[in-house]
């Protein structure tokens, strides 16, 4: 095939019908490709067996055409593109579902975003005992009791040190002149919550509501002191 004939049919190419789109937009900025959008993340679902844990997490999908709802984001090694939050597979990366940004209007109103993407993602894992790997802009401590009791879902991942269920203990990185290479540990019925500092400048704080005990990995070969709360 010759490039003139190839550039000739990616301009014919449609993905919806032209005569209803106008009335689609009304519902979603993704009406160009709503439907095949749709029946792609129908079969990612239903044709796909997860493992045991996913991820959820965004991507910034590289794209500089004209879209309403194309985003700039300067950390991401792309910096123009679409954001995709996507749940995925741990062993095989495997994309079992997804939700575009379409900008302003995306998250209904009054509704956390970071809860309402997880619960729209999980839908198809509901009740399977799965765990889910997020980091902290998706974990809060309401949204993971949610998860264990509502979806029968665990959860692991960062934690933003704002949150007000977090003890002093774990958000001031001068405590009682903490040491280096320490773990504090916080123990609940629903989930346990460690706060490491690997050293003087940072803390790093971890939640998880499959496990309960302040086990720390030996892999690392480090003698650490642990201190529940």
């Amino acid at each position: 095939m010759s490039e003139k004939r190839f550039c000739f049919l990616i301009n014919c190419l449609r993905f919806d019908d032209r005569t209803t789109r106008l009335q689609r937009k009304n519902e979603t900025k993704l009406a160009p490709i709503s439907v095949v959008w749709d029946i792609l993340m129908f079969n990612c679902k239903n044709n796909y067996k997860p493992s045991s844990y996913v991820t959820i997490d965004e991507q910034l999908v590289g794209f500089r055409g004209r879209c309403p709802f194309r985003m700039y984001i300067p950390s991401k090694p792309t910096r123009y593109g679409i954001k995709i939050v996507m749940m995925c597979d741990n062993a095989t990366k495997y994309v079992i579902d997804s939700i575009p940004y379409l900008g302003k209007g995306t998250v209904p109103n009054g509704q956390v975003a970071a809860d309402f993407y997880v619960k729209n993602l999980v839908k198809s894992i509901k009740g399977s005992n799965r765990n889910l790997t997020m980091d902290n802009w998706f974990c809060n401590v309401p949204l993971i009791q949610s998860l264990l009791h509502d979806d029968k879902l665990t959860v692991i991942g960062t934690i933003k040190k704002n949150k007000r269920e977090l003890p002093t203990q774990f958000t001031d990185i001068k405590f009682q002149n903490r040491t280096s290479d320490t773990s504090f540990f916080l123990f609940h019925e629903d989930f346990t919550v460690v706060s490491y500092k690997p050293n003087q400048s940072k803390l790093v704080t971890l939640i998880s509501s499959a496990h309960q005990d302040s086990s720390i990995d030996p892999i690392t070969k480090k003698t650490r002191d642990s201190v529940e709360l």
